[in-house]
């Protein structure tokens, strides 16, 4: 079955090769972000000195850095050879492998940081209760989000399974939805699997923002610290999402009134400025972490310590070598004037 505006044609490529070697830049720093970024959060929550703050945002935190890391592996590598070939090289079967593959963890990560967002807030509101629940709640919580986000490619494959091909505004396979059930279908599971996360993790995160400000208000008055532990982490979390999710809802909301203008700016450069920011999501909570958790900065200050531990600096070396062969020569000298002396 064709695509609508067929994206798979060589017309919609990028021209220009700085443009083209730009993006290739671009999702290079992603890959390597994740895969070192979400690697060191996963082996940092498995620590207990490492995140200290509440565990079951730690939970949560493992599955999003899961998610992020599995939609890097399998989506992101296979657009890089794209944009440096400039057409799709890795045949059918790795296009049919990085499309399916690739909706499942993207699925499951926005109801996860949906669900992040909700229990830090029910941290916030009722302490004492949310102090009895376990990590097993959360992880079961987790894994029936996994679940939901499974049955998206499987209904994908149930419509029209060979509904993939080739896409050059984002540079990998992607899946069309031509096929004519899509137009029943598409809204009921917009709402489900898109709309409602992104209405969740903002109707959470605008309490929780206002309670950083109070704190922060109540802090300057008594002239303490201000009880964050982990709002602002998830707050910041939250915000970035929204920032980078925001221009894909816009571009699928008027994209069903714009498919006669294929070749348009908004479904061209614009709908592959809104794929690329997406990826934002599978990289930033690793930068977030760095910044707004001072446990976390001392695990990566270890580790670097450890690193350098094991390939430590040749200058210092050099330096002691020499230091401690201009120590050996000033008592040569001092004999020396002692013996002319004598």
């Amino acid at each position: 079955m064709e695509s609508p505006c067929n994206y798979s044609d060589p017309k919609f490529a990028i021209q220009n090769n700085v443009e083209r070697y730009c993006w290739t830049a671009y999702h290079l720093f992603v890959l390597l972000s994740s895969i070192l970024g979400d690697s060191l959060i996963l082996a940092a929550s498995f620590q207990s000195n490492a995140f200290k703050i509440n565990k079951l945002i730690v939970t949560v935190i493992q599955h999003i850095a899961v998610s992020d890391l599995a939609y890097s592996i399998f989506q992101i590598p296979s657009r890089v050879v794209s944009l440096l070939a400039n057409s799709w090289q890795l045949g059918k079967v790795m296009c049919y492998f990085s499309t399916y593959a690739s909706y499942f963890p993207y699925i499951s990560g926005m109801s996860l940081i949906a669900n992040l967002t909700a229990i830090k807030l029910l941290i916030l509101k009722y302490p004492f209760r949310t102090a009895n629940c376990s990590t097993t709640r959360v992880h079961l919580v987790c894994s029936f989000i996994w679940a939901l986000g499974l049955t998206f490619p499987v209904i994908m494959l149930a419509v029209d399974r060979d509904d993939v091909w080739f896409d050059y505004r984002i540079y990998n396979c992607d899946y069309m939805f031509a096929d004519e059930k899509w137009k029943k279908i598409m809204p009921i599971l917009f709402i489900f699997y898109s709309l409602a996360p992104t209405i969740v993790t903002i109707s959470s995160t605008i309490p929780t923002l206002k309670y950083l400000v109070a704190a922060r208000k109540s802090a300057k008055r008594v002239k303490g610290s201000i009880p964050r532990r982990g709002a602002q982490t998830v707050a910041l979390t939250a915000t970035v999402y929204i920032i980078a999710t925001l221009p894909y809802f816009i571009y699928k909301t008027v994209e069903p009134f714009s498919n006669q203008d294929c070749s348009g700016w908004l479904n061209t450069k614009f709908s592959q400025i809104t794929f690329y920011m997406l990826l934002i999501n599978t990289m930033s909570n690793f930068y977030i972490y760095s910044l707004t958790i001072k446990s976390f900065r001392r695990f990566l200050l270890s580790k670097v310590r450890s690193v350098t531990a094991v390939f430590p600096v040749t200058s210092g070396d050099t330096t002691t070598s020499t230091g401690s062969t201009q120590g050996r020569q000033v008592p040569e000298q001092n004999s020396r004037v002692n013996e002319a002396s004598v």
